[in-house]
C-alpha cells in the first residue's frame, strides 16, 4: 500500500497557501445541482463527494468525471452496497479513489447499514473495482464505542483485498478533551494503517468536516422502509 505520488505532490503544493488562508485542501461536495460550480470556486486539490449515499444519484458519474477533467483528485464516498451495479458510470484513473465506508467487521457493518448482506456486497464492490482498474480506499469510521481490536482485524481483512489506501475518521464527531475515548481510539486505529501519509490524510479529512455535510455515522440504522436501495445483482 503506497500513497500516490501525484496526490502527495498536490498536498505539498497547496500546504503553505491553505495554512495561510486557514482553509482545507479537501473540499466537500454532495451530488446535486451546482456541485461543479461550487468546486470551481475553490482551489482545493482534493474533492470529497459525500453526504447521503452518492451512488443513488443518477448524475454521480458525470459529476465525478467533470471534476477529474478539472484536474482535481476525487474521493467518491459510498457505503459500497450498490457499487458493483454502478461501476460502469465511472472511468478508472490515477486521481479517482472509490472510497468505501466500513463501520466494522461483518456483523457491525451490517448493523450500521441496516442490511444483512451489506458487508458481503461491499467486498464484492471492492473486487469488481479492482478488476476494472480502479483505485480503492477503505474509509474506516469509528465512534467512542468502537473496539480497536475489531478495527485491527478489519484492516487486515481489507488489506488482503488489495485496497490502495486506508482512511480512519470519526465522520465529523468531535474528538476533544471532553471525548478523550474517541481521540484515543482514533489514534490507535490510525496507527494500524502503517502508512504515515494515509494517517495524515485521515487527520486532514477529520479537520475538513467542519461546515461539511458528514457521511452517515456508523450508529445510524435506517428505520423499516427507509432508504432507496434496490435489490438485485
Amino acid at each position: 500500500m503506497r500513497f500516490p505520488l501525484r496526490l502527495s505532490a498536490a498536498l505539498l503544493k497547496t500546504k503553505l497557501s491553505t495554512l495561510l488562508a486557514g482553509s482545507s485542501p479537501i473540499f466537500h461536495v454532495t451530488p446535486g445541482e451546482n456541485g461543479l460550480a461550487r468546486v470551481k470556486s475553490t482551489s482545493a486539490p482534493i474533492v470529497w463527494i459525500g453526504g447521503e449515499e452518492s451512488l443513488l444519484h443518477p448524475e454521480i458519474g458525470r459529476l465525478a468525471n467533470d471534476l477529474l477533467e478539472e484536474g482535481r483528485h476525487v474521493f467518491l464516498h459510498t457505503d459500497g452496497y450498490s457499487l458493483r451495479q454502478r461501476i460502469h458510470a465511472f472511468r478508472p484513473g490515477s486521481r479517482l479513489f472509490l472510497t468505501l465506508q466500513f463501520a466494522g467487521l461483518e456483523e457491525a457493518h451490517n448493523r450500521a447499514i441496516g442490511r444483512p448482506d451489506a458487508f458481503r456486497r461491499s467486498l464484492e464492490g471492492i473486487r469488481a473495482a479492482k478488476l476494472s482498474g480502479f483505485l480503492v480506499a477503505a474509509h474506516v469510521t469509528v465512534t467512542s464505542e468502537t473496539d480497536p481490536c475489531e478495527i485491527g482485524e478489519l484492516i487486515e481483512c481489507l488489506d488482503s483485498k488489495d485496497v490502495d489506501g486506508f482512511i480512519v475518521s470519526s465522520v465529523g464527531q468531535t474528538a476533544t478533551v471532553q471525548n478523550a475515548a474517541l481521540s484515543e481510539i482514533l489514534a490507535d486505529a490510525r496507527a494500524m494503517i502503517r502508512c504515515s501519509r494515509w494517517e495524515n490524510f485521515s487527520r486532514l479529512l477529520e479537520d475538513s468536516y467542519s461546515g461539511a455535510v458528514p457521511v452517515r455515522a456508523p450508529e445510524k440504522v435506517p428505520a423499516p422502509g427507509e432508504g432507496a436501495y434496490e435489490e438485485g445483482d
